[in-house]
């Protein structure tokens, strides 16, 4: 049985749109399709074929997200569906190794999706780094918030985008791995659907400082995102919000996790919050993954990792990395351990606990504790010393 794995474009939107829907159960609207394409356009698309029909496919979208002062090239991996009856015969694990040796190839550091089993997707490498958090507050509960200079004003999607995008990108909370938008993946994300509204905060200067994309109805006000980069601005939002408690019952925003919520800043703080695991995420190339990393200042130091990876066998084996007193770095991949170190003077894991480690999203002292990591404890201790500080933070869903 002839079998293949090929790159479709625009011309095959047809089969695989038909392949997306009957997958995930999805209604085929022609609006939805118009959606679809967009982001089919944008990315590599990668189908699995049985005697030149299509059984699997996965698409990869490229991406840069901005990460402690640098940025990394990321693909957004996405539509990884196959039809009921091709299921478990290999099609998808198939397109991931030719997928991932070809991101490598191209220096993509890393790859994000969004699961629909974490185990499936940990066999390919992938390992959770996001977490989301959800806030439902009764109207009556919502903060009661004194009029603030500037003013709020609702504004169309035309207005707001170039706004939006700019403040957006300002966010401390964005520079952790977020996506750094296109223009074309902004409109994708909330242009398209005409459900979305759009307010502007600006001060007495006129000064554009605060962003709120929304949808509102009589039994829910939902903040789809917000940004604002001062305090008068989070208030003005905040009191936009709050005036809308006669026609809403409830408002609810899911954002980001970065480890604290915003339950102090509310007159009931017993409000309904969520915690839950986000989407997962990989590091692809890891050469050019630890050459490019934000490294703290510091004394010189060489560390010695043993990587595990399954699916990257440009990733397995012995690495040397050297750190010197600005944070540079210098990489290179060993045939072996060297002669004068000792087995624990190896910081030893898989490609996934890597991943969370070098994105900030556990400590290795965290990690080694529960035997995710091993090697001397004061080495991983040394090592901690020299990563990013912060949990990942992405607002973006592929």
């Amino acid at each position: 049985m002839e079998k293949e794995v090929r790159i479709m474009g625009e011309k095959n939107i047809d089969d695989i749109f038909d392949l997306a829907a009957y997958a995930f159960n999805a209604e085929k609207t022609e609006e939805r399709k118009r959606r679809f394409k967009k982001i089919v356009a944008q990315s590599l698309n990668y189908g699995y074929f049985l005697e030149d029909a299509l059984t699997s496919q996965v698409i990869s979208t490229p991406f840069k997200v901005a990460f402690h002062g640098i940025s990394y090239q990321m693909a957004g991996i996405g539509c990884v569906s196959s039809y009921p009856e091709y299921r478990g015969q290999g099609g998808i694990s198939t397109i991931m190794k030719q997928l991932l040796a070809e991101l490598a190839e191209n220096k993509v550091e890393l790859a994000y999706l969004a699961p629909f089993s974490y185990p499936f997707y940990r066999k390919y490498g992938f390992e959770q780094v996001f977490e989301q958090i959800s806030y439902t507050v009764k109207a009556a509960d919502w903060p009661k918030v004194k009029a603030t200079p500037g003013k709020m004003k609702r504004v169309t999607y035309e207005e707001a985008k170039s706004v939006c995008q700019q403040i957006y990108s300002e966010l401390p909370n964005n520079q952790k791995g977020a996506v750094i938008r296109e223009s074309w993946w902004f409109e994708y994300a909330f242009g398209l659907d005409d459900k979305n509204l759009f307010a502007l905060y600006e001060d007495e200067l006129g000064n554009p400082q605060g962003y709120l994309i929304y949808q509102s109805s009589a039994e829910r006000f939902v903040i789809k995102e917000w940004g604002y980069l001062t305090d008068q601005a989070f208030r003005s939002i905040i009191r936009f919000i709050g005036s809308h408690n006669g026609s809403s019952q409830e408002f609810h925003l899911e954002t980001g996790f970065d480890g604290e919520n915003l339950s102090y800043l509310m007159p009931s703080p017993l409000v309904e919050m969520k915690v839950t695991p986000f989407m997962m995420a990989r590091i692809v190339a890891l050469e050019s993954f630890m050459c490019k990393y934000p490294f703290a200042v510091g004394s010189a130091e060489a560390y010695y990792l043993k990587v595990e990876d399954d699916y990257g066998s440009w990733n397995n084996g012995i690495w040397e990395l050297l750190i010197d007193e600005n944070g540079q770095s210098s990489v290179r991949k060993l045939d072996q351990i060297p002669e004068s170190l000792k087995e624990e003077d190896v910081i030893a894991s898989s490609i996934q606990t890597l991943t969370q480690l070098f994105m900030g999203y556990r400590r290795g002292t965290h990690l080694h504790f529960h035997g995710k990591i091993l090697g001397k404890e004061k080495m991983i201790q040394s090592l901690d010393q020299r990563l990013v500080k912060g949990m990942p933070i992405l607002a973006d869903y592929f």
